[in-house]
């Protein structure tokens, strides 16, 4: 749903194999099948329809804008079909939008959140310290 003409996001219950153990009567995998319209594909969408190329990005409450190079971020198809996997679209979204049950296994990351933001987080994308996302990522990679 948040993919474009030549994008793709990495499915939820396979993630990115192309396969899946079902439960019922099935063909057998032989392998992803390719689609010659993709040109990158990205970890995840975020709540936002993505595409490849420059796209201006409203930063917080407060009209700050950037732009963010969609072609850098996710990889490229080819990449993908060897078995290389996107990161985090780190412009987008915070840890705790991207990867929420990682923030959890974090010692006191959420917590950290909260006083961040001034008190309990109670919907994410809301929280007062989005236009830092960028400290929240270098605390999610340090796990702390």
């Amino acid at each position: 749903m948040g993919e474009s003409d030549n994008t793709a996001v990495v499915c939820r219950q396979c993630g990115g194999t192309g396969k899946y153990h079902y439960t019922y009567e099935y063909e057998e995998f032989t392998g992803k099948k390719v689609n010659e319209k993709i040109d990158r594909v990205y970890l995840k969408n975020y709540g936002y329809k993505i595409g490849t190329g420059m796209i201006p990005f409203k930063i917080g409450d407060d009209e700050q804008r950037t732009t963010i190079d969609m072609d850098k971020e996710g990889v490229s198809y080819e990449e993908f079909l060897v078995g290389k996997m996107p990161g985090h679209i780190k412009p987008l979204a915070c840890p705790m939008m991207a990867d929420q049950p990682a923030c959890h296994n974090i010692k006191d990351f959420t917590d950290k959140c909260n006083k961040l933001n001034g008190g309990w987080i109670n919907l994410i994308s809301r929280c007062g310290y989005q236009e830092h996302k960028d400290e929240c990522w270098k605390r999610f990679e340090e796990g702390k």
